[in-house]
């Protein structure tokens, strides 16, 4: 009878190690995160699904794709254990305690209205004067950039959607963006912008879970440790491959 209640007791403490772990990530930000029926769906959410399935913890990892600037308050204030999508930018959210392995590498490109820019241009330096859109709490253009913004250098317009963003550097309205290039160039093929050009790349990001130092304990260690491990396992596998290319074949 010991023998049963001390494996109850394991297998009771086992469970609890994961219990209710709420990630969150952006609702608008395709094809690496976004909605489908309700649901988060895209190439970020496949990738931190099949790793929980790896864990064992389909039923104690929940998901929720909101507006990003929700989603980075969220965890900030430990309402959700991990920012899904997230770079390593500690100057910007210095709240963040540790990130996952990188779940893949995202491109980061430079899009301007035509005749604005030229591919020799240095980021951001030469890029002095102009006014540049920005999804609303990406932190996607950089320290410098946003030192740049913050010394009146850069002058800076925040839109909610990469789709806005887009809109008014096709429009006039901003004279560039930067943007991931998967991302930024599904919008401008099916809004089909014919006044937005690809200048140059920007920098290349880790995509990464972020960890809020809010959330701490052994239960938090357990969950971080097994996390990278199925992400490890999955790049070697290839089965991270196999999910972008699902949703990047033409």
């Amino acid at each position: 009878m010991r023998q049963v209640l001390l494996a109850a007791s394991l297998l009771l403490t086992s469970s609890s190690v994961f219990a209710e772990v709420r990630f969150v990530l952006d609702e608008a930000y395709p094809p690496y995160m976004t909605k489908s029926d309700g649901e988060p769906a895209g190439i970020l959410t496949d990738i931190v699904r099949a790793a929980a399935a790896r864990m064992d913890t389909n039923d104690h990892l929940r998901l929720d794709a909101l507006p990003w600037p929700r989603a980075v308050k969220l965890t900030e204030v430990g309402r959700a254990q991990g920012l899904v999508g997230a770079y390593y930018q500690p100057e910007a959210r210095p709240w963040i305690q540790a990130y996952s392995e990188p779940l893949l590498i995202e491109q980061v490109g430079i899009y301007c209205r035509k005749g604005v820019a030229s591919p020799d241009w240095s980021y951001p330096t030469d890029y002095k004067g102009l006014i540049f859109g920005n999804n609303s709490s990406f932190e996607t253009p950089g320290h410098q950039f946003f030192t740049m913004v913050d010394a009146g250098d850069i002058t800076l317009e925040e839109a909610l959607t990469t789709e806005q963003n887009l809109m008014k550097v096709d429009l006039g309205r901003v004279d560039c963006y930067v943007q991931e290039r998967l991302v930024a160039e599904k919008v401008i093929r099916d809004s089909q912008l014919d006044n937005v050009d690809f200048i140059s790349i920007a920098s290349e990001e880790r995509s990464m879970v972020a960890y809020p130092k809010a959330w701490e304990g052994p239960g938090a260690k357990a969950f971080i440790k097994a996390f990278d491990a199925a992400i490890v396992e999955m790049k070697q596998d290839g089965t991270i491959e196999k999910i972008i290319a699902g949703h990047t074949a033409n």
